[in-house]
């Protein structure tokens, strides 16, 4: 993953919120396909996400992405 990739980005953010270094999350690709994700957000092949969100189950959390690359957490506790 790149330092500027949506999914460092939301790796980091994870790991933060749960207080734990990076590498000792489970990897990505066990929640979404990085690269699908990725491509959502890349300009370059005019595949862009314009409009609506993403969300997925990743280490406890309830991951969503929007078009503006904003990524948020929900504790998936809160979903109960």
């Amino acid at each position: 993953m790149a330092d500027g990739s949506i999914c460092y980005a939301l790796v980091r953010k994870v790991a933060a919120e749960r207080g734990v270094d990076s590498d000792s999350l489970a990897p990505l690709h066990t929640a979404i396909d990085p690269d699908a994700l990725e491509s959502m957000f890349d300009s370059s092949n005019g595949s862009r996400l314009r409009n609506g969100h993403v969300s997925f189950e990743y280490e406890g959390f309830t991951v969503s992405v929007d078009h503006e690359e904003t990524v948020s957490l929900t504790s998936s506790a809160d979903d109960e």
